[in-house]
């Protein structure tokens, strides 16, 4: 795979990215040429001399800037230009056989022999692929860590390469401060994002708007109207079926445990790192006064009764049976309410509204969607391909499929799904079959219609969710800067950490079911948060937050 053959070099007339929305064929080939950055100007002197065609510069993120392209590399190529990629599979579907790529690659005519490979296999053979030194020219959709590969040698840099090449990409990241997202601890940029709406970190809580409405309640604004809203759920027969104890008003698990409720918190908090800026200066939360009477108001919770017994040891498994098993959840966390309840009682429930606009959103740029190897002899190429969905037009082709084939637009402006057309017969099989998103990260920009102009039909329920979500978003908060660490600090952070993370968690549950008393342990639980590196741990983060916010 480490070799390939290059059937041509030769650049022609460019085509504009607003093509990108038109119908493709079904043959998977498709070439790209390009030119070194050392050569550019040898190599690419006739491509200098064509413009673009006109696209719709009002759909373009940052406007007309893809006639930055027609200095250096325009498509589609006057011959085929062949690669090879490594590829995570949407479930059963290959990048192969799919629509929405094989139109990118005969619209920008390269082509791209893949070695797709199962989700469960994802790992395991990529690491085979990479050890074994016959590598390919691209790792697509893969979760690479090509931070770590970038730094081997194996993955090459990309900063330089993507602003000659990729300048919708260049636009988004310079419009964003997207950059820090995605460079590396030694400063390089080793591969292209997914460049998303800022969006919340965390699951979001969402609580019963039925059952406030039967018991005559208002939305919860703090953690005290909160606790009322949960007692009047267990005392008041809140789903009104004359049974006054077979509501569980909070619901809690493993995964989602009550630590979920520090979102809710007056101030900054990234849930990950539990760090908070307090008063302008970054703390570790855990080890503050602001946590300790946090930890009060979940142990009061708790044997109030207004939390599920089980919370601190079932599964999260166990949550999907009892939100579907009857109308007995008063509140819980989850991605999406019908995972929890269902699609026919999702409506029921509201993402509750953060309080103090300090909700965490992550910055909806996340790297490792594709990189480039040091295998490929024409990195600028494929670099200016990856580039195409980064626009409006590519991001639809990216996320929905091809216009006319997978979606298209109803008289009231809104585009639906189409079903039954060769692609699948419900939404979850087209979108795996025949977009490019989907079950691993990849490379290319949300476009504004996936959200503004979905129609309500196609998935009411995701329509509510969306909805939903867009309301939580406006409270939000980037909480830190990205934090760069070097290998070794991540080397010893995860140690600390770990350890740390369960001590947290495992005193959390002590406090709150009564097996200790808060005030009588306080004093030794931080002692013992400093015994295990707690203080160095913090060091580490103040270190990294410092360099980041000095930028």
């Amino acid at each position: 795979m480490k070799s390939k053959k290059v059937i041509a070099l030769t650049m022609t007339a460019a085509l504009s990215l607003s093509a990108l929305t038109g119908c493709g064929g079904k043959d998977s080939q498709g070439s790209s040429a390009g030119n070194d950055k050392s050569s550019a100007e040898e190599s690419s002197s006739a491509a200098k001399e064509e413009s673009p065609e006109e696209g719709n510069a009002e759909d373009e993120p940052g406007g007309a800037e893809e006639e930055n392209t027609s200095d250096t590399i325009t498509f589609p190529l006057a011959e085929t230009m062949t690669f090879t990629a490594f590829a995570g599979m949407n479930g059963d579907y290959t990048l192969t056989d799919n629509i929405a790529m094989q139109k990118s690659l005969v619209d920008a005519n390269i082509n791209i022999e893949f070695t797709n490979v199962l989700g469960a296999d994802l790992e395991e053979k990529r690491n085979l692929v990479l050890n074994s030194g016959e590598y390919p020219d691209i790792f697509i959709k893969s979760y690479i860590d090509a931070d770590k590969y970038g730094m081997q040698g194996v993955i090459i840099p990309l900063e330089d390469l993507m602003r000659q090449y990729a300048p919708n990409l260049t636009a988004l990241l310079d419009e964003r401060d997207g950059w820090q997202y995605i460079t590396a601890s030694d400063g390089h940029v080793y591969s292209f994002p997914h460049v998303g709406s800022q969006g919340a970190s965390n699951p979001y809580f969402w609580i019963n708007q039925k059952w406030m409405n039967n018991l005559n309640l208002k939305e919860p604004t703090s953690y005290e109207e909160l606790y009322d809203v949960l007692k009047a759920f267990k005392e008041q027969d809140a789903n009104g079926n004359g049974d006054p104890n077979d509501e569980i008003p909070l619901f809690c698990n493993t995964f989602c445990n009550p630590l979920m409720l520090m979102q809710y918190q007056s101030f900054p908090y990234s849930a990950w790192e539990k760090l908070g800026i307090i008063d302008g200066k970054l703390a570790y939360v855990p080890a503050t006064e602001e946590y300790k009477e946090f930890l009060a108001f979940v142990t009061r919770l708790y044997q109030d009764g207004l939390m599920d017994p089980n919370s601190f040891t079932q599964p999260h498994e166990q949550q999907a049976p009892t939100g579907q098993s009857g109308d007995v959840l008063g509140s819980f966390f989850d991605a999406g309410a019908f995972l929890t309840v269902g699609r026919d009682r999702d409506e029921d429930y509201i993402a509750l509204t953060p309080w103090d606009d300090c909700l965490q959103l992550s910055p909806g740029i996340s790297k490792g969607g594709a990189a480039i190897t040091d295998a490929c002899e024409h990195p600028e190429v494929v670099v200016a391909w990856l580039d195409t969905f980064y626009t409006e037009e590519g991001g639809r082709l990216a996320w929905m499929g091809v216009e006319g084939e997978t979606y298209q637009y109803n008289s009231d402006g809104e585009w639906e799904w189409i079903l039954g057309n060769g692609h699948g017969d419900d939404i979850s099989t087209v979108r795996a079959s025949s977009t490019i998103q989907g079950a691993q990260t990849h490379p290319s920009v949300e476009p504004e219609a996936w959200s503004t102009q979905m129609s309500p039909s196609i998935d009411p329920d995701e329509a509510y969710l969306g909805q939903q979500a867009r309301k939580v978003w406006a409270h939000g908060v980037v909480p830190l800067p990205n934090l760069v660490f070097t290998e070794e600090q991540n080397a010893e952070l995860s140690v600390i950490k770990t350890d740390i993370d369960s001590y947290i968690t495992e005193y959390m549950a002590k406090v709150a079911t009564g097996e200790t008393t808060l005030e009588d342990s306080w004093d030794e639980y931080i002692e013992t948060l400093k015994a295990m590196g707690m203080d160095r741990m913090f060091e580490i983060y103040q270190e990294v937050y410092d360099a980041a916010i000095a930028k």
